[in-house]
């Protein structure tokens, strides 16, 4: 069992010494040392699509007085949003929850059922950003009473995303001819490329719930005082170079050149 285990060991060293050897023989020789770069690159673009967040509550005795009422208030939303000629996908209305409410009496130390609460969430994409004071006048006239929240996105991030890769590169590429230059040392052969880190911001403008709620009271338009900010995409990557060693570089090019001229010589 000894004399086997040594016979293990033996054959393990030898495919690590000859793993070493190969790394060292190879263009990704780190002998010389390395040189190790993260390289950034970031566009800015303009949202060309919104995402409009709305919500209906409804608080009623029985759950289907809740219900009855979110899906009325829903119901009419839609038609009226029906009525911009928005695409067919604008519109979407996520399931109806209905739950109990309960509230922890006092006097009997329990939990009493006060009523049902139902609500729905209701989601509206637009690329026409004039829409979205209609939209709000929509949804208070139809009986919306809170908005979770506006999200401008982009159609195309996959195009933006590649073009923040591209500068990353780039910029890596240059950090790293940089150092070189500066250390008065040859840059060799990336030997490691990957991407660290890639980013979509969304940009979220605003939540005023308070608002609609203070202007549905009030029968007032909600004022559209939403802004539009360009969204950052960007992007990381981490690359290795090994430095170059001459001395070595030149000896394999004469080594080359030895050997085609005696191959030369034989033909």
């Amino acid at each position: 069992m000894n004399k086997i285990k040594q016979g293990l060991i033996a054959i393990s060293l030898a495919a690590l010494c000859s793993s070493a050897v190969f790394a060292s023989d190879g263009k990704c020789s780190m002998d010389f040392g390395k040189i190790s770069v993260t390289g950034q690159g970031e566009v800015r673009v303009m949202p060309d699509r919104a995402s409009l967040n709305y919500r209906v509550v409804s608080n009623k005795p029985t759950p289907a007085e809740a219900r009855e009422e979110v899906e009325k208030t829903v119901t009419a939303f839609a038609k009226a949003v029906e009525a911009l000629k928005l695409d067919k996908n604008a519109f979407v209305a996520d399931s109806i929850v209905v739950t109990a409410q309960y509230r922890y009496n006092e006097k009997d130390k329990k939990q009493e059922l006060v009523g049902y609460e139902g609500s729905r969430n209701v989601t509206i994409k637009v690329s026409d950003f004039a829409l979205i004071g209609q939209l709000n006048d929509a949804a208070i006239k139809s009986g919306i009473n809170q908005i979770s929240g506006f999200e401008y996105t982009l159609s195309d991030k996959k195009k933006y995303e590649k073009e923040a890769a591209k500068l990353a590169i780039a910029d890596a590429k240059d950090r790293a001819q940089l150092l070189a230059d500066g250390f008065e040392v040859k840059l060799g052969t990336p030997c490691s490329l990957s991407f660290q880190e890639r980013n979509y911001g969304v940009y979220r403008a605003y939540s005023n719930r308070s608002m609609l709620l203070a202007a549905k009271a009030e029968a007032e338009p909600v004022e559209s005082t939403y802004s539009i900010e360009p969204i950052v995409v960007s992007s990381s990557v981490e690359a290795i170079y090994n430095i170059k060693n001459d001395k070595k570089d030149k000896k394999d090019k004469k080594d080359k050149k030895d050997k085609k001229d005696k191959k030369d010589k034989k033909d």
